[in-house]
């Protein structure tokens, strides 16, 4: 009688296949819960113009539009946004934000090595209604 086929590659060492062994066991994930709760995120509710929509922003998008009401005329770029560590998808946060009904304008500028980016800014009036940390 023959022995079953060897399913892992031998001179793949520790890994089975290519992949390390052990390297995500379900017996390894945390059973605590993350230290902050999901239910921890920022709110920012504002109104658009002085007879316009209040709309309330959470998340990302909260700590976007709070930057963008912060910086005023001037704006800000992804570059400039970066920084902050959670300002990695700004271009998705402001489209976001521009579904739900707030004016944002982008200027195109070109940085000294020549790059093209977008700097995003406020392009109406938008009142801060209520808001948490954002």
């Amino acid at each position: 009688m023959s022995s079953p086929p060897e399913t892992t590659n031998p001179a793949a060492g520790a890994t089975a296949n290519g992949v390390l062994v052990g390297a995500c066991p379900l017996e390894n994930r945390p059973t605590e819960p993350s230290s902050k709760p999901r239910g921890d995120k920022p709110k920012l509710t504002v109104k658009v113009a002085s007879d316009g929509p209040t709309i309330t922003v959470t998340g990302r998008d909260a700590q976007t539009l709070a930057l963008l009401i912060q910086s005023g005329p001037t704006g800000f770029t992804s570059g400039e946004a970066s920084p902050l560590r959670w300002a990695r998808r700004t271009s998705a946060y402001v489209h976001d934000l521009r579904g739900v009904g707030i004016p944002i304008a982008t200027q195109r500028e070109t940085t000294p090595d020549g790059a093209s980016v977008a700097r995003y800014a406020l392009a109406g009036p938008v009142v801060v209604v209520n808001g948490g940390e954002a």
